[in-house]
């Protein structure tokens, strides 16, 4: 099946933040994404794989794996504030593990991003507003070490030929400000490609390959990988 990739929008109010989730998330950034990732995958498996989600899963490299990316705007009252962009992707595994993982969206606007707006060597929320986050239903490998499920804050750190990925079990971060290394469950590095393309506003998008997902963090013209091992279970 050739693979197909179609952005979901929608807006979301301060109503979604009243779902008990489990695992608990006491992050405003990652309220009731887990429910929504739920919501929204069984409706399309359902539906015999619509075309809203995005078909990766039938080739050797993508063994049964489906993503999905979702782009919108918040617009309940807590922070991030409302109005802000915000991009949301999932991961759908065999079995009927998921993974999601939900970020502000900084926009170029014209700027130097990498060595710019984003300093090198230095551990970056990899978003706006606050620290992006990751949720798994699904035990995972990242850089040799297991994560159990749960809600991860994601940091990286950018350099000029590879950055490190920081998953960190402090939630509801502001930006890196509250940053503590202590914390991290597991990091892993992977190398920064530049791409021939401009990416507009930061993606965080997983993509499906032989034992597990990439991690991909694409902006301006920069790319990078963080390879995911998902066990089978």
């Amino acid at each position: 099946m050739t693979p197909r990739s179609v952005r979901l929008r929608w807006r979301h109010s301060s109503e979604d933040r009243d779902h008990p989730s489990r695992p608990p998330m006491p992050s405003t950034l990652l309220q009731s994404t887990l429910l929504r990732a739920t919501v929204l995958t069984s409706f399309l498996l359902m539906a015999g794989g619509a075309p809203l989600l995005a078909q990766h899963g039938h080739g050797p490299d993508a063994p049964g794996i489906q993503t999905y990316l979702v782009e919108g705007l918040r617009v309940d009252p807590a922070s991030p504030p409302p109005g802000s962009a915000v991009g949301r992707a999932g991961a759908v595994l065999p079995g009927g593990g998921y993974l999601h993982v939900v970020h502000g969206k900084p926009y170029k606007r014209g700027r130097v991003v990498f060595g710019g707006v984003v300093a090198y060597d230095q551990v970056w929320a990899t978003g706006a507003h606050q620290a992006s986050e990751l949720a798994t239903t699904a035990p995972l490998i990242v850089g040799g070490t297991r994560i159990e499920p749960g809600v991860y804050s994601l940091f990286t750190t950018p350099g000029r030929e590879r950055w490190t990925l920081h998953l960190n079990r402090g939630v509801g971060m502001h930006l890196a400000d509250e940053y503590d290394p202590a914390l991290d469950v597991a990091t892993v590095s992977a190398e920064a490609t530049t791409s021939s393309e401009v990416t507009e506003a930061l993606v965080l998008e997983f993509v499906p390959r032989t034992g597990g997902v990439w991690l991909r963090v694409r902006w301006d013209q920069t790319v990078v990988d963080f390879p995911i091992t998902t066990p089978t279970y």
